[in-house]
């Protein structure tokens, strides 16, 4: 399989949830924990949102099961790399990760 093939595998079984996820680790610095990228990630949809003129939209993820579930999502293919501090765990995007971003621009596919 060569890599064009995994990463248009990933791509397609990706929510737009866990694309958002990548495209905001992607711009932070240091790794945070899962409750900053919630609330990034959620503040970043609503200004893109706002500016479609889309005047009614609410955050992308809602919860804490929803945040979870879409990490997950992340984790296992090694698209985001946890680092345990005591009880926190912190999130940063791996190198596959990014590689995955610029597949999505480069092929014409886009976080909603």
């Amino acid at each position: 399989m060569a890599e064009l093939d995994f990463f248009e595998i990933l791509l397609t079984n990706l929510s737009p949830e866990s694309k958002w996820f990548l495209v905001i680790l992607r711009s932070q610095k240091e790794p945070i924990n899962k409750i900053q990228l919630q609330e990034l990630v959620n503040k970043s949809y609503i200004k893109n949102e706002h500016e479609k003129q889309n005047f009614n939209a609410t955050p992308l993820i809602s919860s804490r099961h929803l945040l979870d579930i879409h990490l997950a999502r992340l984790e296992g293919p090694g698209l985001v790399q946890v680092k345990e501090l005591g009880r926190m765990r912190l999130y940063s995007i791996t190198i596959l990760g990014k590689q995955l971003l610029e597949y999505m621009k480069t092929s014409k596919h886009e976080t909603n």
